[in-house]
């Protein structure tokens, strides 16, 4: 929705209620939207995109441009063959305007409940009350810092990836990047442009190249169905064993060619000016990067059953035990790629018979699409 149409009122009663306005609630709002049932979108930000904005300002996706779409719409030609950040917020902004999808802007929601048979929820613009509820708010809303940051010196300079923007944000120096996946490697390298900067890993690296015989990997991987095999496979049960692999080789040349260090280990203490790790040795440190992820955590959602006694979604594939509660954009939620844009096509087209066989409506036999 652009700066100068208003944002639509809250209604008091809705089919469908959608928590989040990101890609996973843009293409559930999508689904919803081409079966005709009734819904609107909630989102805290002030603006569609604002979540991809706020981002680091060097940010790229690594998925290419064709896997980085929504249903019914693909990225403009015109886009980064690895999109950038704002490409994105830009593309989700114009996805709504193209599908007419009803998002309500600076709406926080600050509770869920399971009331009657129906859910109630409560947002700093209103209360609604709705059939059905999808979260898609995602897993990437509190900043996972270990707790042993405490133990270092006032002296060091400490941020978590979340809040980062650009090298400017740290002080020049001695400088560790905490974390094994896609963020802390591109952090990383991006530090390593200026500074002295040490990547400390959990793991060995699973460094995946961007292209195989001259082609983006992700053709092979889509063309053997790899990509959208389903999370219980063997293949994808692989894949999650090995944790987050970081797409490109760029860390891995900058650690030949002695720009960047790299020591595999984990950061299990903290003394003055000393990160302390598993093997026993300390790093030296004028600034530390916590590129450590983030935490479960779904406060509003206060229904009985929802949960795990951690804070985790209870879920099979996206349909939570209760009924009428449902999620989206979980990392590994039905299938490999659930955790990236392209997989948003083929969950929110699940979570859509589901909500169907909930309201008691019949699937539309014209609106089969070729579109994922």
């Amino acid at each position: 929705m652009s700066d100068t149409t208003p944002a639509p009122a809250l209604p008091e009663t809705v089919e469908v209620l959608v928590v989040g306005g990101g890609q996973a609630g843009l293409g559930m709002g999508y689904r919803l939207r081409e079966a005709g049932i009734p819904f609107v979108i909630v989102d805290d930000r002030e603006r569609i995109g604002d979540v991809w904005r706020a981002r680091w300002r060097s940010l790229v996706l690594f998925t290419p441009r064709r896997f980085a779409a929504l249903p019914g719409r693909p990225l403009p030609r015109s886009t980064s063959f690895y999109p950038s950040k704002d490409e994105i917020a830009d593309y989700l902004e114009r996805y709504a305007e193209a599908h007419a999808l009803p998002v309500i802007t600076g709406a926080r929601v600050t509770a869920v409940r399971h009331e009657g048979g129906e859910f109630v929820t409560e947002t700093s613009r209103g209360v609604v009350r709705a059939r059905a509820v999808v979260i898609a708010t995602g897993p990437f809303q509190y900043p996972r810092v270990p707790r042993i940051g405490a133990e270092l010196a006032a002296s060091v300079a400490q941020l978590h990836s979340s809040a980062y923007r650009s090298p400017d944000d740290l002080p020049a120096g001695r400088t560790a990047v905490v974390g094994g996946g896609n963020s802390a490697a591109q952090l990383a390298v991006e530090l390593a442009a200026t500074r002295e900067v040490t990547m400390v890993a959990p793991a060995p690296p699973w460094f995946i190249p961007e292209r195989i015989l001259g082609i983006s990997v992700y053709w092979p991987l889509k063309l053997l169905g790899i990509l959208g095999s389903p999370a219980e496979s063997r293949i994808s049960r692989y894949i999650h064993s090995r944790g987050d692999g970081i797409l490109g080789t760029e860390a891995k040349r900058a650690v030949r060619a002695g720009r960047l260090a790299l020591r595999t280990s984990r950061v299990v203490d903290a003394e003055g000016e000393s990160l302390v790790l598993a093997d026993g040795s300390r790093l030296e440190v004028d600034a530390v990067l916590w590129a450590t992820g983030f935490r479960t955590h779904y406060p509003f959602v206060q229904v009985d059953g929802a949960l795990t006694e951690h804070g985790a979604p209870v879920h099979d594939e996206g349909v939570s035990p209760v009924a009428g509660l449902y999620w989206i954009g979980l990392p590994w939620q039905s299938r490999l790629d659930s955790s990236i844009l392209h997989g948003i096509a083929a969950d929110s087209r699940d979570l859509l018979a589901a909500l169907r066989a909930h309201l008691g409506r019949p699937a539309r036999s014209t609106s089969a699409r070729l579109d994922g």
